[in-house]
């Protein structure tokens, strides 16, 4: 399938999957990956909970954006799933076609912790900080994206709705 985009921006709440969909969806397209915590784990040999103890919440985002803005200007064809918080600062996501992996925090919560990402910036019991979270950038997240995806109970499913979205607007 053509894509008519530069780069794709997974875009979404942590735990909803945007580097396990990321991936697939990189394969299906034959486009490379590209993914905010591995980036930010070989910039600064640090986690993204790591680097917001050490350094604070401000610097985190800022670094995280620079990686990403980075990202998209170096590179076509690309998948990239960005940090959760990328839309606190939405001008980072300019070219990018965005797609929002849209979930519920008790969703995002069971699936934070049935993966075990310990890398994550967010207390042992993460429901109401997700929730929290979520009430607030569900309107910036629905902002952002050109496409909104419903994410499934399984990677495969939600990538395959991506796929369609993006077939969809393709015509």
């Amino acid at each position: 399938m053509k894509i008519p985009y530069r780069n794709l921006a997974l875009i979404g709440m942590m735990g909803t999957g945007k580097t396990t969909v990321g991936q697939m969806l990189a394969t299906r397209l034959g486009w490379s990956f590209w993914d905010n915590d591995e980036a930010l784990r070989t910039a600064t040999g640090l986690t993204a909970a790591e680097l917001q103890r050490e350094r604070g919440q401000a610097a985190l985002h800022e670094i995280e954006d620079r990686l990403l803005r980075e990202a998209l200007e170096g590179r076509a064809q690309t998948v990239c799933a960005a940090a959760a918080s990328v839309v606190l600062n939405p001008s980072v996501l300019d070219g990018a076609f965005t797609v929002w992996l849209r979930a519920s925090a008790d969703w995002e919560e069971r699936n934070i912790a049935r993966s075990g990402q310990r890398h994550r910036p967010l207390p042992a019991d993460a429901t109401a900080v997700l929730r929290q979270l979520s009430d607030v950038r569900e309107p910036m997240y629905a902002s952002a994206a050109d496409i909104t995806i419903d994410v499934a109970t399984d990677a495969a499913t939600t990538c395959d709705r991506v796929i369609e979205a993006l077939a969809e607007r393709a015509h």
